[in-house]
């Protein structure tokens, strides 16, 4: 049996507790403070011995299209055609195959003629649980490289990337591959990120390959579970605290 002033003791360790986790459950995240990349290799160099998933679609069956809200099997991510893009409402982002890409056959464009993202079109990817890292490959032809240098950009939490002057891939026959990543410099997590073609003028059909999601080991819980933790702190103060 526990004594009044055990029980006191017990119900203020577990309001304090259950306040914390109310918190946590009720504030919005802070902005995450990230650090952009343009090169694969620096991107994993800062993601290393983090637990990271990357989708090549190559799993996928080429034509496969991704109404908005849904994506590829386990790939923990799914995606959007924003209602501002100029494919909104015409087509859907859909699993391609024909074009260069950076591994396998398949890649991700739209289900139109070309099978590629246009200039003007904006890609949301949400995340089924936040992550720390993102990244992925941006591949496309000589426009990326003479005259709209940039024209690709990745968004996260407010912080953009463009895509640089130089390919980190070329194919030898007018294909380029650019890569944009972000990782979070300090601790924090994000849910979205936005990738933004051209500027709805010129042509700047683009595919997108290897998008890779990282966090550390499993220290971001699902929020099914930080919901279930919430509420099991909640009950415990409520049966801990002393009767009256």
């Amino acid at each position: 049996m526990r004594s009044n002033t055990q029980r006191r003791l017990l119900s203020g360790v577990l309001q304090g507790l259950a306040i914390g986790a109310a918190l946590a459950c009720s504030t919005p995240a802070a902005m995450a403070a990230v650090a952009g990349y343009q090169s694969q290799s620096d991107f994993n160099a800062a993601i290393s011995g983090w637990s990271a998933h990357t989708t090549d679609f190559e799993g996928e069956t080429v034509g496969s299209t991704y109404p908005a809200g849904s994506g590829p099997a386990a790939s923990g991510f799914t995606i959007s055609l924003s209602p501002s893009s100029v494919d909104a409402g015409f087509q859907l982002p859909a699993v391609g195959s024909g074009l260069w890409t950076t591994s396998g056959a398949n890649y991700l464009g739209l289900d139109n003629a070309d099978t590629a993202l246009e200039s003007g079109d904006i890609l949301e990817f949400s995340f089924t649980a936040p992550v720390r890292a993102f990244g992925l490959f941006v591949i496309g032809g000589h426009d990326l490289v003479d005259i709209q240098v940039g024209g690709v950009r990745l968004t996260v939490d407010g912080t953009t990337l463009a895509s640089s002057a130089t390919p980190v891939a070329v194919s030898g026959a007018g294909d380029y591959a650019f890569y944009l990543g972000f990782a979070s410099t300090d601790g924090s997590s994000f849910s979205t990120a936005t990738l933004s073609i051209g500027d709805g003028v010129s042509l700047l059909p683009v595919a997108v390959d290897d998008v890779t999601l990282a966090a550390p080991g499993n220290r971001v819980p699902e929020p099914g579970s930080l919901l279930l933790a919430c509420s099991a702190l909640g009950l415990a103060w409520v049966r801990a605290r002393p009767s009256r």
